[in-house]
């Protein structure tokens, strides 16, 4: 592997000793071999654990590759960013398997044999494996400290990248095939690629998932903190020998003196020399994109970070004697753009157990979406089985020779909320990297890979993968009882806005009721969203009450739609059921939209709609007509 790198920056954390770069034991700055060429096959920015996945996997093609970033050291978010609990996809579980695996396999899993199998790893430790499989791949180069790096483009078609040097000098790299591993796709925003922007796709606003600054402590107690919380009769809590997760009930009762903070329930992954980093320090409403707002953010947590580490102490079992060693480099930012890709995916993908022809990697992890803001909650969308990640969903739309290999690939907001984790990432990053050298070797470009047509090209490309772990095989077909639920349609739409979660365990709770104050609160978001300019009406106040039939249709008379827009199953349930229930209220909201949607609400159809719906009321329960003013 031949390096260059232009500067290397002491990374310190407050009290900490500096990370040596490329197993140097001391800091100083390092001037090894320039690189020699211009040309390369392929050439992937970012050098995130996505990225050195899809270099590695280019090179063991055969393929001349670069591996540029700015940053001075590999690994980001593991490395810079101290996130060091794994976001383990489980695999299935199967009759035959002896215990849990994951279902990323390939490089991933080489990644994770050398870490020790850990579920939380030794951030030193990880930086050493990084570096020593891209120094163990004699096609690849590593220029690190790049500044400026920019595409140069011939309509949608990258003809070249150019990049500055310490001295500020511009250099070109000419590649055949480009991959963009940054968290944030930003070689892809340059080049042109369409994005969305945090959750604007279903919220109409761009808000972003907090951003978390993991930090570290000495002197926990580890056993004390494996008792407490594999003993307190939580099923969301536990430890083992290198990660612990709980403490949620303790860390409500902090109180933050600083806005838009919260600390959440813990994440705790140990380190070799027995610290501890904890991810649980959220700052709520930052733009990840916004250098300026990372620094404030950053500011924030720094001024509040004693005052949690002194409730720490005072409150946790196993944390009384810990001292605060300090903070990561770098925001965990969970969320930013979301690429325009050939395909999307959806949340339903995710939680239907959907496989595609194109399969390039497998996912599994809960459909975890943060707050934005500190009115919200997080919620867990669901928990799917198992879905597969296309090969049109790293393709930016139109694009012949460019990939999206991170967090911000084709992914729709809530299906990010699953496919956004690191494992998943560097299964993609292997398949990019297959990808890349297969369009070389071949000489096919992507937008011939994204049809039909392309199909062939893709078989060989998941053969590739599978002859190197992989395990890109078709998916089983999974049992999924909701999607044959009467009223799924509805539960699609109202998770499609992010207003119904199902939980850890997948339980919509159809059958029980749903109260006004959800009811209004559904109605509006959804309304928002959909810009209508219609004022919408609510004839019964907005409490924890569960909404009752007269009420209900009072409010479709209230808006002038008529009860026989709504299905038939919807009215039959409406007419048999006593009270109104969740899968009544889903079906009915997704129905009283459709209206909108297909309907102008002229002054003689809203006469026409009141006159039918007297009739439907009647139908329906004749006691409640009396109590209905038309």
């Amino acid at each position: 592997m031949r390096i260059n790198i232009t500067v290397f920056l002491l990374i310190l954390f407050s009290n900490s000793s500096s990370i040596a770069p490329f197993h140097n034991p001391v800091n100083l700055i390092q001037t090894l071999t320039a690189v020699t060429t211009n040309e390369y096959d392929v050439v992937i920015v970012g050098s995130e654990p996505e990225g050195i996945m899809a270099a590695v996997a280019a090179a063991r093609e055969g393929q001349k590759t670069l591996l540029v970033d700015k940053k001075t050291i590999v690994g980001g978010l593991y490395t810079l960013g101290k996130l060091n609990m794994i976001d383990i996809n489980w695999a299935p579980a199967k009759a035959e398997a002896k215990a849990k695996e994951s279902i990323n396999k390939g490089l991933f899993l080489e990644f994770f044999e050398k870490i020790n199998n850990r579920t939380s790893f030794d951030v030193k430790q990880a930086q050493l494996v990084f570096e020593e499989m891209l120094h163990n791949e004699e096609n690849i180069t590593v220029q690190l400290g790049a500044q400026s790096i920019e595409p140069l483009m011939v309509n949608k078609h990258v003809e070249a990248l150019h990049y500055k040097n310490e001295n500020g000098v511009v250099k070109k790299v000419v590649g055949k095939q480009y991959i963009d591993a940054t968290p944030n796709a930003d070689f892809a925003q340059l080049a042109g690629a369409n994005f969305t922007i945090g959750q604007e796709d279903f919220r109409n606003k761009q808000k972003m998932m907090a951003v978390t600054l993991v930090f570290e402590l000495s002197g926990i107690h580890w056993e004390r903190v494996q008792d407490y919380l594999n003993n307190d009769e939580d099923a969301y809590t536990g430890a083992d020998d290198f990660s612990a997760w709980g403490y949620g009930k303790e860390m409500e009762q902090y109180v933050p003196t600083q806005k838009n903070v919260r600390i959440r329930a813990l994440n705790i992954g140990k380190q070799n020399n027995g610290h501890v980093l904890i991810n649980a320090f959220q700052i709520l409403g930052v733009n990840g994109l916004s250098a300026a707002e990372l620094q404030e953010a950053k500011k924030i947590a720094v001024s509040e970070l004693p005052r949690v580490i002194n409730f720490l102490r005072g409150n946790l079992i196993g944390f009384e004697n810990v001292k605060s060693v300090g903070i990561a480099d770098e925001f965990y930012v969970r969320e930013t753009r979301h690429l325009d890709a050939e395909y999307m995916l959806t949340v339903d993908d995710v939680l239907e157990t959907r496989d595609f022809n194109d399969r390039i990697a497998f996912g599994s992890y809960p459909v975890d979406i943060q707050a934005t803001m500190m009115d919200e909650g997080d919620i867990i969308v669901g928990k799917p089985i198992q879905y597969a990640i296309p090969f049109r969903s790293i393709v930016p739309k139109g694009f012949d020779n460019l990939l999206v290999a991170s967090r911000s690939a084709g992914y729709k907001s809530l299906a990010h909320g699953s496919a956004r984790t690191v494992p998943v990432g560097m299964t993609v990053g292997q398949a990019a990297g297959i990808a890349a050298a297969y369009a070389n070797q071949e000489r096919v470009d992507f937008q011939k890979l994204v049809d039909n047509e392309g199909l062939p090209h893709i078989r060989n490309i998941q053969a590739k993968l599978n002859r190197n772990g992989a395990n890109l095989y078709p998916m089983p077909q999974y049992e999924n009882p909701i999607v044959n639920h009467w009223a799924y349609e509805g539960v699609k739409f109202l998770r499609g806005h992010g207003l119904i979660e199902a939980g850890y365990d997948n339980e919509y709770e159809m059958d029980k009721t749903l109260s006004r104050e959800k009811f209004i609160k559904y109605i509006q978001q959804i309304a928002q969203f959909s810009r209508l300019t219609a004022p919408i009406d609510f004839p019964f106040p907005e409490d924890d009450q569960p909404i009752k039939k007269e009420e209900f249709i009072r409010f479709f008379h209230a808006n002038a739609v008529p009860l026989d827009s709504l299905s038939s199953s919807t009215l039959e349930r409406l007419q048999n059921q006593a009270t109104i229930t969740r899968a009544i209220a889903c079906m009915a909201i997704k129905e009283f939209f459709d209206y909108f949607t297909h309907n102008s609400l002229s002054s003689s159809s809203s006469t026409k709609a009141i006159s039918r719906e007297r009739e439907l009321t009647l139908a329906i329960d004749a006691s409640y007509s009396s109590a209905v003013a038309f």
